[in-house]
C-alpha cells in the first residue's frame, strides 16, 4: 500500500510540478487498523488551477490510480476547495475525521465547517433519500424480493447522513455503521431497530415471509421518518 501511495504522488508531481499545492489520503480505512482494500482509500488534489490542458496532463496517474482498485480522486483547485467549504460540509468534516497528508500542505488542518450548513444539506440529504425511498416501494411494493433489497441497498446511504447529525449533537460518529445507528438512537432517544436489521441484513442475507418483508420497510420507514424529524427540530 505504501509504495502504492508513493507513486501515485510521485506520477501527479511529475505531471502537475509546481502546479501541485497538496495531496492527501482520506476515508474510513486511513484510521483503521490491519489491512484494508484500496477501495477504501480515497484522494484529495489540490492544485493551484485546474485547466484542461491540467487535467490531461494528469489523466495518466488517474488511471493507474483507479486501475489499482483506488475510486476516483477528487480534484480542486485551491480557490475552489475554501470556496466549496460551504456547499460540501459533510465530505469535508468526513475528510477531517481521518486523513493523511501524503504531500504538500495540510489544508484540512483548519477548516471550519459551518453547522448551520451541515444541518441544512444533512436534513435535505436526508430528505431526498427518504422520498426516492418512498417512490421505489411504490414500484415494487408487490415484490418482497425487490423490496428487501430495497431496504438493505438504502440504509448504507441514509447511515452515511446519520453520522453529521451525532456530529450536530456535538458527539463523534463511530467508525463502524451499526455502532453509528446506535448512538443515533440513543442521542435522538428514537428506536433504530429497524436500521439495525436492514445492515445485518445487508451482511447475512436471510429469507424473509412475505408478512415479514413488508413490516420491515414499514418500521424502516417510521424510523427514517423519526430520524428525519429530529434533525430538522436541531
Amino acid at each position: 500500500m505504501q509504495a502504492k501511495l508513493q507513486e501515485i504522488v510521485n506520477r501527479l508531481v511529475e505531471a502537475h510540478g509546481e502546479n501541485l499545492i497538496s495531496v492527501i489520503l482520506y476515508g474510513s480505512a486511513v484510521a483503521a487498523s490491519g489491512n484494508r482494500p484500496p477501495s477504501d482509500f480515497q484522494l484529495l488534489v489540490v492544485t493551484h488551477y485546474l485547466s484542461a490542458v491540467d487535467i490531461r496532463r494528469a489523466s495518466v496517474a488517474m488511471k493507474w490510480w483507479e486501475m489499482s482498485g483506488f475510486p476516483r480522486a477528487t480534484c480542486f483547485t485551491k480557490k475552489e476547495f475554501l470556496n466549496s467549504l460551504d456547499v460540501f460540509p459533510i465530505e469535508f468534516r468526513q475528510m477531517q475525521r481521518s486523513y493523511r497528508v501524503l504531500a504538500g500542505e495540510d489544508l484540512l488542518a483548519n477548516v471550519v465547517i459551518s453547522k448551520l450548513n451541515l444541518r441544512l444539506l444533512t436534513e435535505y440529504e436526508l430528505r431526498g433519500k427518504l422520498l426516492r425511498l418512498r417512490a421505489l416501494y411504490l414500484a415494487t411494493s408487490d415484490d418482497p424480493e425487490q423490496v428487501t433489497r430495497l431496504v438493505t441497498d438504502s440504509v448504507v446511504s441514509f447511515v452515511q447522513y446519520l453520522r453529521p447529525v451525532l456530529e450536530l449533537l456535538g458527539d463523534v460518529a463511530p467508525l463502524g455503521r451499526l455502532a453509528t445507528v446506535r448512538r443515533v438512537g440513543e442521542q435522538l432517544n428514537i428506536e433504530t431497530a429497524p436500521l439495525e436489521r436492514a445492515l445485518r441484513l445487508r451482511d447475512e442475507p436471510v429469507d424473509l415471509l412475505d408478512m415479514e418483508v413488508q413490516d420491515l420497510f414499514a418500521s424502516y420507514l417510521t424510523c427514517l421518518e423519526q430520524v428525519i424529524e429530529a434533525v430538522d427540530r436541531i
